[in-house]
């Protein structure tokens, strides 16, 4: 019983801290908002990943070199352009730009699905990407004319791609 109330109490706890962040209550938010609109992710994806990763700390240091509000490492940074110093990712501008960016390529992996995105950002999402590059390959690849086939057989859509 004492278990549940703990439980409960803790998730209201969380839930009503995320709703405060997310009420443009951080400091950050401008900010989160302009990287958000320019990745293509939702802002309140953007504060859950936050809220997960660091609280809103953003001198917080992780496990394995995570750092800063959205807990990205610098080779991570790096393999998206990031050309500065582990330092460097402490400031907050820096570490959003590259952190949301980051989610990005986790959200477009998880089909827009935020909680698929949120996991994905933890772990990584290169193989999930892989493999949906792979069909999309595939797909495209059963689309392609064989020897002798008339071109109206091809999907429309497939056709305008053969054209350019």
């Amino acid at each position: 019983m004492k278990a549940a109330l703990l439980v409960a109490t803790l998730a209201a706890t969380t839930i009503a801290s995320s709703a405060f962040a997310q009420s443009s209550g951080t400091p950050y938010s401008a900010i989160i908002e302009s990287h958000a609109a320019a990745n293509g992710v939702p802002t309140e994806l953007v504060h859950r990943v936050i809220m997960r990763e660091s609280r809103y700390n953003a001198g917080a240091m992780g496990r394995g070199g995570a750092i800063g509000l959205m807990q990205i490492k610098l080779a991570t940074a790096r393999g998206l352009g990031y050309t500065g110093s582990a330092a460097g990712l402490r400031d907050p501008e820096t570490n959003l730009t590259y952190g949301i960016r980051y989610l990005a390529g986790a959200y477009r992996a998880a089909n827009g699905h935020h909680g698929r995105a949120v996991g994905y950002y933890a772990s990584g999402y290169y193989y999930v990407a892989k493999r949906q590059r792979m069909r999309a390959a595939n797909a495209y690849a059963d689309a392609a004319p064989q020897p002798g086939e008339p071109l109206s057989l091809i999907p429309a859509s497939s056709q305008s791609k053969r054209r350019r």
